[in-house]
């Protein structure tokens, strides 16, 4: 008798822990070609995500056809497990760990409980937004739950540009933009080793961008100011000052250079 609870037991914990395992992804290949590593090993990322989505969408019957910042939004984690760089190419095999709250499925019930949502009179622990459909789409399989935010499309555009340290710094910082409901779009105008300039679709204003990005630890400032320069008199001569007085400062003009983006500290 104790054998066979023994065994039901183990049976009952394999069952349990199988939705988990498809919610990390091993030996995920990644490769691409570009003008530059850095923006290679970013495609090269980019459609790893989509291959270990690919596997574990086949696993646990979720929709596919999803946008590279859907999946993106569901990754937690990634682990290197090899990779090689060259001046134009990246090749490597990656570990994909998906957020089983945000990816849905079967285990998706298990793991916000774990992570103390639902379940409870104290609150609710649903993570659906107002008016979204909770309807399963293959099985038990919910579809990948995604803030109401994230659906609205841009209302207007900026260029920026950002500094960073290194490739770690780069592929946080887009991860950080790609996940936070006031970014619409990023594309891409320049990149190098150190550095890059985007064009930036935003859901509001720049004005409230700037006000919400803190909070995702990214820094967004305005183009600096550009002193004007003195309207010369006809004679070729600066503008008149009162004996005395110091000469009038010139008017500062609204910046026209891009907006400067980073991750918080950094910019």
């Amino acid at each position: 008798m104790s054998f066979a609870q023994s065994t039901a037991g183990g049976m009952a914990s394999s069952v349990a822990e199988a939705p988990a395992d498809a919610y990390t992804q091993r030996g995920v290949p990644a490769a691409a070609t570009a003008e530059n590593a850095v923006i290679a090993r970013t495609r090269a990322i980019a459609q790893a995500q989509r291959t270990a989505y690919e596997r574990m969408a086949e696993s646990l019957g979720l929709p596919r056809g999803l946008s590279d910042s859907q999946i993106d939004s569901m990754v937690s984690s990634i682990i290197v497990e090899e990779e090689r760089s060259t001046r134009s190419g990246y090749s490597g095999r990656l570990t994909v760990n998906f957020n089983p709250g945000r990816a849905g499925g079967p285990g998706r019930a298990s793991a916000h409980a774990a992570s103390g949502f639902g379940g409870g009179s104290g609150g609710s622990g649903s993570l659906v937004p107002p008016g979204a459909s909770t309807g399963a789409s293959t099985g038990d399989a919910a579809a990948p739950v995604m803030p109401a935010a994230l659906s609205l499309p841009a209302a207007g555009y900026i260029e920026a540009q950002t500094r960073f340290g290194g490739l770690r710094d780069w592929l946080d910082l887009r991860r950080r933009l790609l996940a936070n409901p006031e970014i619409a779009s990023i594309d891409i105008l320049a990149i190098a080793v150190d550095g890059a300039r985007l064009r930036l679709g935003l859901r509001h204003t720049p004005e409230l961008a700037m006000q919400a990005l803190p909070a995702a630890g990214i820094t967004l400032q305005p183009p600096a100011p550009v002193a004007a320069t003195p309207v010369a008199s006809p004679a070729g001569l600066a503008p008149p000052v009162r004996y005395g007085a110091p000469p009038a400062a010139a008017p500062a003009a609204a910046g026209t250079g891009p907006w400067q983006i980073g991750l918080a500290g950094r910019v």
